[in-house]
């Protein structure tokens, strides 16, 4: 006997996790499979975690309109999660940025989305910024995230997951998928759903389906331990080769990313294709490793990303490097232009079903209502 399930979605992140819920509400049989041995093993835990209301995308309205749209509603869902418990500052540089303060406070009254202009000496070094802005912006806990969406997750003996798991080949029978995982267990779905980030188009490659135009980066997310004037307190510089040190999550810790130096390596590819996996028998253009645990894993920029913060900020406000987190991101090329950050949600197939979904913000998981439907 071959297991039959009616949806197989690939990858545990929160968009695998979100839908394998809602499908198994409604009563689906679903698998769902993680290559990791856990959820949340990579970008859903690996990125600045921010719970995005659109104030990054001052060259994006729709991208922005998105961020706002969903913001209330992943802040009610996911309330225990999220930290409201510190001010969230914008801030204009005065050199090389693609927006100034009249700009971005324009952008806000069209957008809808408060801010608040405050003196910029509060936090910053004199003639560095333009303009700064008290805004309404959050972060959120990733794995509290993660555990409130298994526990839901928990309710539904229909649902099942597997770690350690990926598909080694795929054939079509009539209306439906035959699948031989890498444990060389088989399987029939009538549709998949390939909810991967970094991978997305190694499971497109392996399916036969065209790939995205992406670009792919090698990025860090530096962690650090704020001292007690930074502590409630998130700053984020840009629209440039600026910076960003706020909360991650609920713990006291901060992340600090920055335009020019958490890109490490970037590939053009179709295929993620990296030196460094030279390193690591584990990694290919056609599989990818966990970036976070490879032994060739790129040297940390720390020093790099701290010296631009400290162009900028007062001295008063001050940090320290703890540890670095590292995964890959997948951009769309087209998304180099105007810096957006659309959901894309495309249908490969039907009949037997193959969808794919690449997005890189977390609060808008809402966009998968299509895909339920």
């Amino acid at each position: 006997m071959i297991d039959q399930y009616n949806t197989l979605i690939i990858g545990a992140g929160i968009y695998g996790l979100y839908i394998a819920r809602e499908l198994g509400r409604l009563g689906q049989k679903v698998l769902l499979i993680e290559t990791d041995k856990e959820a949340f093993s990579r970008a859903s835990y690996i990125n600045q975690a921010r719970v995005h209301n659109g104030y990054h995308y001052p060259r994006s309205v729709s991208t922005a309109r998105k961020s706002a749209k969903y913001f209330s509603r992943f802040n009610d869902e996911f309330a225990p999660a999220i930290n409201d418990q510190f001010r969230k500052v914008y801030a204009l540089s005065s050199k090389f940025s693609y927006t100034n303060g009249i700009q971005f406070q324009k952008f806000c009254t069209y957008s809808g989305i408060k801010c608040k202009a405050i003196d910029p000496s509060e936090y910053f070094q004199p003639g560095m910024i333009d303009a700064a802005f008290e805004t309404e912006e959050y972060a959120f806990d990733a794995f509290m995230i993660r555990d409130m969406l298994l526990r839901d997750l928990s309710n539904h003996d229909n649902v099942l997951i597997s770690f350690e798991t990926h598909i080694h080949a795929m054939q079509i029978e009539g209306n439906r998928y035959r699948l031989t995982l890498n444990n060389d267990k088989l399987l029939y779905a009538d549709r998949v759903i390939n909810t991967t980030y970094a991978s997305v188009n190694q499971v497109l490659d392996l399916f036969g389906f065209e790939k995205f135009k992406i670009k792919y980066e090698i990025c860090e997310i530096a962690l650090c331990k704020p001292n007690h004037k930074l502590q409630n307190v998130g700053l984020t510089v840009m629209d440039g080769p600026f910076f960003s040190v706020m909360p991650f999550g609920l713990d006291g810790t901060f992340s600090l990313t920055s335009v020019t130096f958490t890109p490490h390596v970037t590939c053009y590819d179709k295929l993620p294709k990296f030196d460094c996996q030279s390193g690591n028998p584990n990694c290919s253009e056609t599989h990818l490793d966990n970036c976070n645990l490879c032994p060739a894993k790129p040297k940390s920029a720390w020093g790099f990303m701290y010296q631009l913060a400290r162009r900028y900020l007062n001295n008063e406000y001050d940090f320290e490097h703890t540890e670095s987190l590292y995964a890959i991101k997948p951009i769309l090329l087209a998304s180099e232009l105007d810096d957006s950050r659309p959901t894309v949600i495309r249908q490969f197939r039907s009949a037997p079903d193959f969808v794919s979904v690449l997005s890189g913000k977390i609060n808008t998981v809402y966009d998968l209502s299509e895909v339920i439907r």
